[in-house]
C-alpha cells in the first residue's frame, strides 16, 4: 500500500522540480541592474523615461518571479529589461549628442559673428 503513495510523491516532486527549473538568474539580474544604472548615468531619466521605466518595471516583475521560483520566466523578463535599459541608454546618449551638437553650432555662430565684427573695425 505504501508503494503507490511513494510513487505518487516521487512523480509530484519531479514535476515540481521541473517547474522551478534551474537556479535563480543572479548573473542576469546583476547585468540588467548595471545596465539600468548606466542608462541613468547617461541621462535616461531625463531623455528616455519610457524605456527606462519599462526596464525597471520588468526587473520588479522578474524579482517577483524569482521569489516564486519561476526562474525561466524571470530570465525572460530580465532579458527584455536589459534590452529596454540598453535602448534607454542609447536614446539618452543620442539626445546628449544632439544637445552638444547644438551647443557647438551655437559657438561656431558666435565665433563667426565675432570675426565679422572684428573685420568691420
Amino acid at each position: 500500500m505504501h508503494t503507490p503513495k511513494l510513487l505518487l510523491t516521487a512523480i509530484l516532486t519531479t514535476q515540481l522540480m521541473a517547474c522551478s527549473s534551474g537556479s535563480p538568474p543572479r548573473h542576469d539580474m546583476a547585468l540588467t541592474q548595471a545596465s539600468i544604472r548606466s542608462a541613468v548615468a547617461a541621462g535616461a531619466a531625463d531623455h528616455a523615461t519610457k524605456p527606462l521605466r519599462s526596464a525597471q518595471h520588468r526587473v520588479d516583475i522578474a524579482q517577483q518571479l524569482i521569489d516564486r521560483e519561476k526562474y525561466d520566466e524571470a530570465k525572460r523578463q530580465l532579458h527584455l529589461a536589459l534590452a529596454d535599459a540598453e535602448l534607454a541608454e542609447a536614446m539618452a546618449e543620442a539626445k546628449n549628442s544632439e544637445i552638444a551638437n547644438g551647443e557647438l553650432l551655437e559657438s561656431i555662430d558666435l565665433m563667426k559673428e565675432e570675426i565679422a565684427r572684428v573685420q568691420e573695425q
